[in-house]
């Protein structure tokens, strides 16, 4: 399996990035958001996700290993491969895709071409408590707190990924109580 690629941009096609590492150019099928922020000649690193089916051996690869994970698990839902997943994730960036599914936003998900009714409720159903939302690294001793408060973590999570990750833990809290306690 290869998990992440390092070396030169050699070629840009619509789709796709060839990367070579030491003389060997691996084609890696990227989203269009990812392709416009590469460069001939420049230097990359893809985190990749190799998809063998019975005709074709693909590679597909993402900017960060949770927009990747998150290609996984879109493709474990029914009837999303690994193009309709792609698609997904030129549509949404890795916070956005977090915070439809811990929002349980149908629509955001049926604004992708591709995704209708159907699937948009599938993929919500399928993914719900799979996805947690980022949140900003200072942000882990006030997730503890507020969970030792009776906070459901999807929720602090939520919350949490809105507050400015600059302030001070004190602040933090303070602020992700008064988002939780205006919700209810």
């Amino acid at each position: 399996m290869i998990s992440t690629l390092s070396g030169t941009v050699s070629e840009l096609t619509s789709d796709a990035v060839v990367v070579s590492v030491s003389g060997i150019g691996y084609e890696v099928r990227v989203s269009p958001r990812h392709l416009l922020s590469l460069r001939l000649e420049s230097d990359a690193v893809l985190f990749t996700r190799m998809v063998v089916r019975e005709d074709d051996v693909s590679l597909y690869g993402f900017s960060s290993r949770q927009e990747r994970d998150q290609f996984d698990l879109l493709c474990t839902v029914s009837g999303i491969g690994p193009k309709l997943a792609m698609t997904v994730l030129s549509g949404m960036d890795v916070e956005m895709f977090s915070r439809a599914i811990a929002d349980q936003d149908e629509q955001a998900f049926r604004n992708i071409p591709g995704i209708g009714q159907k699937t948009a409720k599938l993929i919500l159903l399928t993914l719900s408590g799979k996805i947690q939302a980022a949140i900003p690294a200072s942000a882990t001793k006030v997730l503890a707190a507020l969970k030792q408060l009776g906070t459901d973590e999807i929720v602090a999570r939520t919350v949490l990924a809105q507050l400015d990750g600059n302030l001070s833990e004190s602040q933090m809290l303070k602020q992700a109580l008064k988002l939780i306690g205006e919700a209810k």
